[in-house]
């Protein structure tokens, strides 16, 4: 069993080694692996790096971020048909179960799984879906604040503190409340939006040179446009001022113009850590700590945020990129009941209401359908058994359709429908105890499974009914016609991933260069292509060094961004 953090714009795998979480290494030496599919020009499935890098210069060719369309009925075409967010998904988690095999040298079939805690019922079952495609089985879906505070707790044992998780990544934002005592993890309430991160400050920086300085890149150059702005983004971490390329011109930018761009959205991440502190009963005193988590939340404009808003320094113990894929590692190990996690327990909370639809009488003799009545209330401590007593309309109506819904809603059409439970046999009969009247009871447990059991009152007869398929989730067939699509292709030389990554970043230098520059680096790419396709193993190792070598100057820079933005 493994821990995956299946993110937005990067997934690692984790696993528990000599009593420690450990996050593990690609080919490449990277812990990230960005969390993109592509297609290349031989029609070979690109995954990771290989994939962000082919991207750059053809965005066409493929697809990132498909994380926040889980649960969705969208599709995207690239590589000569169409693909699903469940499919890109399970060549993500393909690729964290093969570089876990390739390291633990053993087979890998089941998983933890990080979501984001806001995460509703329709996306959680997409997740899974992604996994069995993917050829692993989820042993639990695992929220990831509380996968992060986990990590805290398993570091840090002996304390005893209330911590604000404050998860910011490249899609979702969780905002989680938690009180670690005696190595117990207890969570008391999460709020988020599942829709707004990174990604979105990048696409606001973007909209703000298209009105600032009328500058909108051609379609051709959108790929590489936003890796661009991306390195900005990060440097503004590092730095008050740089500039951005925009064609012929360099275009100043500041963090306070980058402040300005993003004030809505910032605006928008108060209200859910208010709400947060309010369903935990508690205010921004009674914090010991608020641990940072995902790659945005180092924005210097985040840090500051928390500091006005909470009045509270925001930590980074442990590295925002990788804490969550830590939490999993421990997740997995108490799963299977190691010694390495010692007497750590942990308490996970149900993130959205769950409920029923009713009618109301809002006027003598008439009925209004189409309200929220909630059953289990959200932040409420699972697993939980809750039910309440509903009757029916008439005395003549016979049959109740139980429609279950979830949300915050007061109108059931602004929530999510999970399902239905019918029963039948209501109709009103001489002496009859309880006429019309039904108890329904909901049971929701750890893994976001909920069992809804209806009970006829008068009869005692019973219909229940567990949500496990959920609404747009995949059937049977659709299931195995992905996996015989997504079946893996033989390895050659040329497909294995340190080689493949290096033919494709190859490939975008060569589109940013001209001149003689863009000439001798089309030499070194000959050569590395003629060893691959001889299959001649020396001459590939020989070539690709001296590719790698000829393209170091080119994008060191750009790695050094990355690697500062990861030491906060």
């Amino acid at each position: 069993m493994i821990g995956i953090d299946l993110g937005t714009t990067n997934s690692l795998v984790a696993i528990m080694r000599d009593g420690i979480p450990v996050v593990l290494e690609n080919e490449l030496g990277e812990t990230l692996t960005p969390s993109a599919v592509a297609v290349a020009e031989d029609g070979t499935v690109l995954v990771g790096r290989a994939a962000k890098d082919r991207l750059v210069t053809a965005p066409q060719d493929g697809r990132a971020f498909f994380k926040r369309d889980l649960g969705t009925d969208g599709r995207y075409s690239f590589g000569k048909r169409k693909w699903s967010p469940v499919e890109c998904s399970a060549l993500i988690l393909q690729e964290m179960k093969r570089i876990a095999e390739s390291r633990l040298g053993q087979k890998v079939d089941s998983a933890v799984i990080t979501v984001p805690a806001y995460f509703h019922d329709s996306q959680r079952a997409a997740t899974a879906e992604a996994a069995r495609i993917a050829g692993l089985k989820v042993e639990r879906l695992l929220n990831e604040p509380t996968a992060a505070a986990l990590a805290y707790g398993f570091k840090m044992p002996g304390d005893e503190s209330t911590l604000l998780v404050f998860d910011l990544g490249g899609g979702t934002f969780d905002v989680t409340l938690l009180e670690v005592f005696d190595g117990v993890v207890e969570v008391k309430a999460s709020a988020g939006e599942s829709r707004l991160g990174g990604e979105d400050y990048t696409d606001a920086l973007s909209a703000w040179i298209a009105r600032e300085y009328h500058f909108v890149p051609p379609p051709a150059q959108a790929g590489k446009w936003r890796n661009q702005l991306e390195q900005v983004k990060r440097r503004l971490t590092q730095e008050e001022r740089t500039t951005v390329q925009a064609g012929e011109l360099s275009l100043p930018v500041s963090r306070e113009d980058f402040r300005a761009a993003t004030a809505d959205l910032t605006g928008r991440l108060w209200p859910v850590v208010r709400r947060c502190l309010r369903d935990a009963g508690v205010t921004a005193k009674h914090l010991s700590n608020v641990l940072l988590v995902g790659g945005a939340s180092r924005m210097p404009l985040i840090i500051e945020g928390i500091r006005d808003v909470l009045q509270k320094e925001p930590q980074a113990n442990l590295d925002p990129d990788r804490v969550v894929a830590l939490g999993a590692a421990v997740q997995q190990a108490l799963c299977e009941g190691s010694e390495d996690v010692g007497d750590l327990v942990l308490t996970d909370v149900c993130p959205h209401t769950l409920g029923v639809m009713v009618s109301k009488q809002l006027a003598p003799g008439h009925h209004d359908p189409g309200y929220f009545e909630p059953v289990i209330d959200r932040n409420t401590t699972v697993p939980v058994s809750r039910s309440k007593n509903f009757n029916t309309l008439h005395p003549q109506q016979d049959e109740i359709k139980i429609q279950v819904y979830q949300g915050e809603s007061r109108m059931v059409n602004e929530n999510l429908k999970i399902g239905e439970v019918n029963i039948k046999g209501l109709r009103h009969q001489p002496n009859q105890r309880r006429p019309g009247e039904v108890d329904v009871r909901f049971t929701y447990d750890m893994n976001g499974l909920l069992e809804v059991e209806v009970t006829n009152l008068s009869s005692g007869d019973k219909a229940n009914k567990v949500f496990q398929q959920r609404p747009g989730a995949m059937t049977e067939a659709e299931i195995s016609a992905a996996l015989a699509r997504l079946a893996p292709l033989k390895l050659h030389p040329r497909d294995s991933l340190k080689n493949r990554a290096r033919l494709e970043r190859a490939n975008r230098l060569f589109a940013e260069l001209t001149g003689p520059m863009r000439a001798e680096l089309s030499d070194f790419i000959d050569q590395f292509e003629m060893a691959l396709s001889m299959q001649d193993r020396e001459r590939i190792s020989s070539s690709g060094e001296d590719l790698d070598r000829f393209m170091a100057p080119f994008f060191r820079a750009e790695e050094e961004d990355r690697d500062s933005s990861s030491s906060l």
